[in-house]
């Protein structure tokens, strides 16, 4: 009887063990995650067809301090990465997305960036009549379709006489050539975009010293409801800022601390 009673007393135990440990892997919840497919090195395609660059290497890194989740990462068009927000597809958007009015009307942002994205003006190389954005009414300007830099200016021109003659682009290569070429006059980048461009291509571009275009961070999108996701996010974002693991992925993937412009 003893015998029996001890048989049954582990199976119970067995059974909890695996039951406690079947429940602990159904509460993983998956998270989708579009990822900008053409914007190197933050977002984009490797040479496997897989998702790559900076934000989904910091991604990776913020997945790994959150055992409740797991992300999933699929790559795709920019100006698709919000309308699968919308669409209920994704749970996080990321091409180094800044925070405006606009956006934080609809999403959710992180409230750590992971990236500094200051922004400078970009002319042809010897240009000095641009110093800030005044300088550019009236002139031609290249900027990527719903970027941050795109809403600033389309602001300016709904708020002030003078227009801004907008350009809109969808690569960094496409607006040196114009700009050296002398089809736009100006463009917007940031400091490390503007070094990266300028080398590839030929060095015929200037950048901005005097003043800024615009000052931000990067931030990881979300649905609006995701502020539990969001939170946690926030938690391993400064795990990873504090052991210098952000600035590690950094120097990997940009060849500087792109934490800090």
């Amino acid at each position: 009887m003893k015998a029996k009673m001890k048989r049954t007393f582990f199976a119970g135990i067995l059974f909890g063990v695996l039951f406690a440990g079947s429940a602990f892997a159904a509460e993983v919840r998956r998270i989708a995650v579009g990822i900008g497919n053409a914007f190197e090195p933050y977002a984009y395609i490797d040479e496997n067809n897989q998702p790559a660059g900076y934000d989904v290497a910091v991604l990776k890194a913020v997945d790994e301090r959150l055992p409740q989740y797991e992300f999933v990462f699929e790559s795709l068009e920019f100006k698709n990465l919000l309308l699968g927000v919308d669409a209920g597809k994704y749970d996080i958007a990321s091409q180094q997305f800044e925070a405006n009015p606009e956006r934080a009307a609809k999403y959710l942002f992180t409230t750590e960036g992971f990236a500094n994205y200051d922004k400078r003006i970009v002319v042809k190389k010897g240009r000095t009549d641009i110093q800030s954005i005044d300088d550019l009414v009236g002139k031609k300007v290249a900027v990527t379709s719903g970027s941050n830099s795109a809403a600033i200016v389309e602001k300016y021109n709904a708020t002030h006489d003078g227009k801004i003659d907008i350009v809109y682009e969808g690569s960094n290569q496409v607006t040196y050539d114009n700009i050296v070429n002398g089809r736009v006059d100006a463009g917007v980048m940031t400091r490390r975009v503007f070094n990266r461009t300028n080398n590839a291509f030929g060095g015929g571009l200037d950048i901005v010293e005097k003043n800024l275009f615009s000052k931000s961070d990067a931030y990881f999108i979300l649905a609006k409801k995701e502020t539990q996701l969001r939170d946690d996010i926030d938690a391993a974002l400064r795990e990873l800022k504090k052991d210098g693991t952000l600035s590690k992925i950094s120097f990997e993937y940009t060849n500087g601390d792109y934490t800090a412009e």
